[in-house]
């Protein structure tokens, strides 16, 4: 084989390096080495089209492994009685999301995902209270698991005022403002706040965001999609549930 020929055949991925290496001398190696780096030098945009063919490759191999992973805790993920729900109970579409009260890329898809819920009336939403940023994001997240266990007709209504809380939530009075701003008996959550039912479904959704390779929020779960980081716009969201609608 002609160098030029073999050259051309390892940068389209015909061949690799290692599979010819052992049958080259040292001199032909140092030939075909300088060969590739003048053809790299003499044309870069090579390395740009390299750099988004691994990234396609990776992309499409990570959702081969989400759905597999989404198959095998479909369970876990879409049919827990004590995740809040909003949406329509008994809609069509699952919508899975992970949430953290002090994010803010969740607050800024807060809007987005009530406005969704307003438009397709067949989509049941499940929120899955993933808090890692901070303590009162622990705070936040077991007094909304509280209201769901006494009051789930009111979750929505708290998650929804939590989220549009500008800024972080600094101290947990916070969230007890909050709470008692839609009238709810504040006594009685802060109670059911600590029953160790509710650090149990903390941990849980932990366990299963690292399961599923999620390390941030927010994470949704739309179908066999699952979706790291905050989308861009509304179309966005209701491009995925196309997507998972046609399958």
């Amino acid at each position: 084989m002609k160098l030029t020929t073999l050259v051309t055949a390892l940068l389209g991925g015909m061949l690799t390096f290692s599979s010819v290496a052992a049958e080259m001398s040292p001199t032909e190696q140092a030939n075909i080495e300088k060969v590739v780096h003048q053809y790299l030098v003499a044309h870069p945009e090579i390395l740009i089209e390299m750099s988004n063919a691994l990234r396609a490759k990776q992309e499409t191999m990570q959702a081969e492994t989400d759905k597999a992973l989404l198959k095998k805790h479909a369970n876990q993920i879409f049919q827990q009685a004590d995740d809040p729900v909003a949406g329509n109970p008994q809609g069509s579409l699952t919508i899975v999301e992970f949430v953290d009260y002090n994010c803010g890329y969740c607050k800024r898809s807060a809007p987005l995902v009530q406005e969704l819920l307003k438009k397709d009336k067949e989509i049941r939403y499940i929120y899955k209270e993933f808090p890692i940023l901070s303590d009162t994001s622990v705070y936040a997240s077991k007094a909304a698991l509280a209201v769901n266990a006494l009051y789930p007709e009111k979750y929505e209504a708290f998650h929804n005022a939590l989220m549009a809380h500008q800024g972080a939530l600094k101290t947990n009075d916070d969230v007890v403002s909050i709470a008692k701003s839609l009238g709810l008996d504040w006594s009685k959550i802060s109670v059911k706040a600590n029953d160790p039912a509710i650090d149990k479904k903390i941990a849980m959704n932990h366990a299963m965001a690292q399961t599923l390779n999620i390390t941030g929020t927010p994470a949704f779960i739309i179908g066999d999609q699952l979706l790291r980081g905050a989308p861009q716009s509304l179309e966005m969201l209701e491009d995925s549930v196309k997507q998972a609608r046609s399958k």
